[in-house]
């Protein structure tokens, strides 16, 4: 009796070839949408809005003029802060100016310890334990004349999407060069209080602006934070509303990815001359290059940050390679002040570095912070900084 032959069906199950190759094309299909996923979630989580802060910190103690915090890197940090708290679930209730720290220490075999901070003043609220708080590196709260005493109104200037609500703190006079202040990434406009009285002594306006998805701002229509390739026009829109004020030009001032907006602001300008200087702090010259270093903060291989950074491009229309700034460099005709934070955890500021070394000599004025995080210069050096800042103005502001 002969025996029956086994279909093809049959050998093909049997083959140990085609099963090692289903397995591998079933390994790299799982790999593959694995990667998608990943990548779709950090390009949302990159552009998701975001307001407030978080109380991560428990005041341990307040005894005469210092402030016990537990031991942290932002507690830890060298300069002066803010310290805000929330009290009865009330955010934002109070707040102390807090200097150096007095000393620390760490509990033997658990890692964390405790901070002595300076307190300079507290402006607002009272400073006792227990209370949730938050290191704030803007400094100061509230409106320009609750921060730095500075008088100002309530404006709103035109824009693609409507009325952008600014604090407008008026100069010598408004036939003079405006200085327009733009925050950062999911900030908010009290990032430039610090710099606020500078300009002021400067005898300049200055027109601290809300762009879209701010607080009681107009929202765009994804919703999304497009990281400054699409808010960059609400610059160019508070530029027309300083021209239509009488402004004689402006000085751009941008923080962080404020940054990367006003120089975009700038390469679009076809009134370029209009814009006499731009201050630079932390700026992002480089998404890509940031978006990698944030990345590979989160443990992200390179692949999957560029793969996140096509989904970003894919999903909500953001150009990042149109703000890389270094190609700009060699064209630039407008003189920069530029501060970098060697420390920068959250930028890679080696961009800003190369873009000096491409400006047109003596057009970039590059000042570095060896110990100061993002953003911070002025944090740990505030009388270098503002003496910078004032002979920059005293430049280009006249």
């Amino acid at each position: 009796m002969t025996a029956a032959k086994p279909s093809k069906s049959a050998r093909r199950r049997l083959s140990p070839g085609r099963l090692v190759l289903s397995g591998l094309a079933a390994l790299l299909l799982l790999a593959f949408a694995a990667s998608l996923s990943i990548g779709w979630y950090f390009s949302g989580v990159a552009t998701q809005v975001e307001h407030g802060r978080t109380y991560d910190l428990r005041v341990r103690a307040v005894t005469g003029d210092t402030v016990t915090l537990p031991r942290t890197k932002a507690t830890l940090r060298r300069g002066v802060f803010g310290l805000e708290w929330a009290e009865n679930g009330r955010k934002g209730a109070g707040r102390a100016i807090i200097g150096e720290v007095v000393r620390s220490e760490t509990i033997a075999g658990v890692g964390t310890g405790t901070v002595v901070r300076k307190v300079l003043s507290v402006p607002s609220g009272k400073l006792v334990p227990q209370l949730e708080a938050a290191i704030d590196h803007w400094v100061y709260g509230g409106d320009p004349k609750k921060a730095v005493g500075l008088d100002y109104r309530n404006v709103t200037y035109p824009s693609q999407l409507g009325a952008m609500p600014a604090w407008s703190v008026p100069g010598r006079t408004n036939n003079s060069p405006w200085v327009i202040a733009v925050h950062g990434h999911n900030a908010d406009r009290a990032e430039s209080f610090r710099a606020m009285r500078t300009v002021h002594d400067a005898g300049l306006p200055m027109l601290s602006i809300a762009y879209r998805n701010d607080e009681n701002a107009p929202s765009a229509a994804n919703g999304r934070n497009l990281l400054g390739s699409k808010e960059w026009n609400d610059v160019a829109s508070a530029i027309a509303y300083a021209r239509s004020q009488g402004a004689t030009g402006v000085v751009l001032y941008g923080w962080s990815m404020g940054g990367s907006m006003v120089m975009s602001a700038l390469r679009h300008t076809p009134d370029a001359s209009f814009v006499r200087g731009v201050v630079l702090d932390s700026p992002v010259l480089d998404w890509t290059a940031t978006l990698h270093k944030q990345g590979a903060s989160r443990g992200l291989p390179t692949f999957e940050t560029d793969v996140a950074i096509k989904m970003m491009e894919w999903r909500y229309g953001a150009d990042i390679g149109a703000m890389d700034m270094r190609p700009f460099a060699r064209h630039l005709k407008t003189p920069v002040l530029l501060f970098t934070a060697e420390q920068d955890d959250t930028v890679d500021n080696r961009p800003s570095y190369e873009f000096a070394r491409k400006a047109p000599a003596g057009l970039v004025t590059h000042i570095s912070e060896a110990t100061a995080d993002h953003t911070e210069a002025w944090n740990v050096d505030s009388a270098a900084y503002e003496r910078a800042l004032a002979t920059f103005l005293g430049k280009v502001g006249s």
